[in-house]
């Protein structure tokens, strides 16, 4: 007989902790000075304009502003070239500059597109018409039906 009683091991049930990284500012939302933005292993986000990088790569905020993300070639020693993302903070004062003038031009493609728009629905009326009038050539012909009917029984009756 054995001396100890059987057990089995485990070696699998062990995790590790939760590391929380990622984005967490996102594109167009406003951020202060010293702010994280990015949480990151290694660079996969490169520092643009108005931010610094940590010594754990985590990426944060020089000045207060807005964030912005923008792709860019980076080329590597051995020459081949990598597009990566480059994080950015706007001030405040320049974005709202640049604000009103897509604003303008938004404005413009919303005037022009209702004009097409009001070519489109002049053809459909018609076409709504021609079946208006046939819904009522039909019911015309069921009504002229019943109408005969009363007259063949009266000539029957005589």
């Amino acid at each position: 007989m054995a001396h100890k009683k059987a057990a089995g091991s485990v070696k699998n049930l062990k995790d590790s902790q939760p590391k929380y990284r990622g984005v967490k500012v996102f594109g167009g939302q406003p951020v202060v000075a010293g702010n994280i933005i990015i949480r990151q292993k290694w660079s996969k986000y490169e520092c643009g304009k108005n931010t610094y990088e940590a010594a754990d790569f985590t990426i944060l905020a020089k000045t207060d502003g807005i964030v912005a993300f923008k792709k860019k070639n980076f080329k590597k020693f051995n020459g081949r070239t990598y597009l990566k993302t480059v994080v950015e903070v706007v001030p405040a004062e320049e974005s709202a500059k640049k604000a009103p003038a897509k604003k303008a031009e938004k404005a413009e493609k919303v005037v022009k597109a209702p004009a097409k728009k009001a070519a489109a629905p002049k053809k459909a009326p018609a076409k709504k018409a021609e079946k208006a009038e046939k819904v009522v050539k039909a019911p015309a012909k069921k009504a002229a039906a019943p109408k005969k009917a009363p007259a063949k029984k009266a000539e029957k009756a005589e």
